[in-house]
């Protein structure tokens, strides 16, 4: 099943990321993904790292903001099911051997690199489990903020957690950085400590670098939109169409057009005196908010705005990327995202464990020349196999063989 191999990275990388490697995120041991494409789609058996793969490029993308850590927590944690969020950060990090007593502190480490646009980067993070009591300045921040809240621990009983980002920089390179290779020419190390009772608990943002890559992740959960996410949503929108010229394609309106074509116009407005939301014109409904319509519109709309923020470099990671779109309307989903996502110089990462998803992509990628990479992932003693499959290979394999490919 695995492809022969890749062609070799060219002198000007044309992709945000042609080769990553994780080891030590979560269950992810020795994992290389060499050759990438526009579309990479990631399948394999449950538990077999797909979606561990999403987080880990969503903090290798911002390898100097190690507030990312929070935010990706987050978004796994949609369900509150870890008992403390310090826990859910200390199991991004490799556990050996059986379970631990909770109360001994844990240390871990973990290293991932890329190679791209800008040269190869390398990142070690270093976390450590802390007991203790903050700093002065940061215990008075805290009691002022938990005065409204609740009782706060009594000295020496806070639990924490650092987290540290050691990062090199290789502008020139064409080749992946060697795991060790950080000891000497790391960049300053960026270095955060969360507390558990912080109310805010790292919702911050650090310094933007060149380095940072635009990203956005969609879980499952995204589309459950709640009303700060759609006020979100709608400010985006209304700033982005505020800036459009008459000569920008509306890749918005052109995905809702596969749906309904009766749909003439997409904005946002407010109807008295309420918070401004997104509505369509339609030629029969007339002006009527999003919510009204079906989740397969909702899903798009959410999809291609979210293409657009991350327009000029960006990356799209999707983690079950056929939640809430009907099997009859993948083909035609996925078609419109590898034009768009072409168009637009968008590299989209995307998981799955539907055959169905897997055949509306192949098919959708057949003549269209776009540049789809599938990535099978295994989970051995040894580490974390992938089997590179790229699209016209995953095309023969479903068409003429029927081979189970996820």
């Amino acid at each position: 099943m695995e492809s022969p191999g890749h062609e070799g990275n060219c002198e000007m990388s044309e992709r945000s990321l042609e080769d990553i490697s994780i080891n030590g995120f979560r269950g992810l041991r020795h994992l290389k993904l060499e050759g990438l494409g526009r579309l990479n789609l990631l399948v394999g058996a449950n538990n077999s790292g797909k979606t561990s793969v999403i987080e880990a490029l969503s903090i290798l993308c911002r390898p100097f903001d190690p507030y990312e850590w929070t935010a990706m927590v987050r978004r796994r944690d949609f369900g509150g099911l870890d008992e403390t969020r310090i826990q859910s950060l200390r199991w991004c990090f490799h556990q050996s051997g059986e379970l631990s007593d909770p109360d001994l502190l844990f240390e871990g480490q973990a290293r991932l690199s890329r190679l791209g646009r800008g040269g190869s980067i390398l990142l070690r993070v270093d976390y450590e489990d802390l007991v203790g009591e903050p700093a002065p300045r940061e215990l008075e921040r805290l009691t002022r903020r938990r005065d409204r809240t609740g009782d706060l621990p009594a000295a020496g009983d806070w639990r924490g957690a650092r987290i540290t980002h050691f990062v090199k920089v290789e502008p020139g390179s064409k080749a992946l950085l060697p795991p060790a290779s950080d000891a000497e020419t790391a960049i300053e190390p960026v270095s955060i400590q969360l507390w558990e009772e912080d109310p805010i608990f790292g919702r911050r943002s650090y310094v933007r670098r060149r380095e940072q890559i635009p990203t956005e992740t969609l879980t499952p959960y995204s589309y459950q939109l709640n009303r700060g996410q759609v006020r979100s949503q709608s400010q985006q929108m209304f700033t982005r169409r505020k800036r459009k010229t008459s000569a920008e394609p509306d890749y918005l309106l052109e995905i809702i057009h596969e749906f309904d074509p009766e749909v003439t116009e997409i904005g946002v407005a407010s109807f008295r005196g309420d918070r401004p939301a997104i509505y369509l014109n339609h030629k029969r409904l007339g002006p009527s908010p999003l919510s009204v319509y079906g989740d397969a519109v909702r899903r798009v709309v959410l999809l291609a705005n979210t293409l657009q923020q991350l327009k000029g470099g960006g990356v799209l990671l999707i983690d079950e990327i056929e939640t809430g779109i009907h099997v009859s309307a993948l083909e035609r989903v996925f078609t419109w995202l590898s034009k768009v996502a072409e168009k637009l110089d968008v590299q989209v990462f995307a998981t799955t464990h539907s055959l169905e998803v897997v055949d509306a992509i192949a098919e959708s990628m057949a003549g269209a020349g776009a540049e789809l990479i599938t990535y099978h992932l295994d989970q051995t003693p040894e580490g974390t196999n992938v089997k590179r499959i790229p699209g016209e290979l995953l095309l023969r394999l479903r068409r003429e063989r029927g081979l189970d490919v996820r």
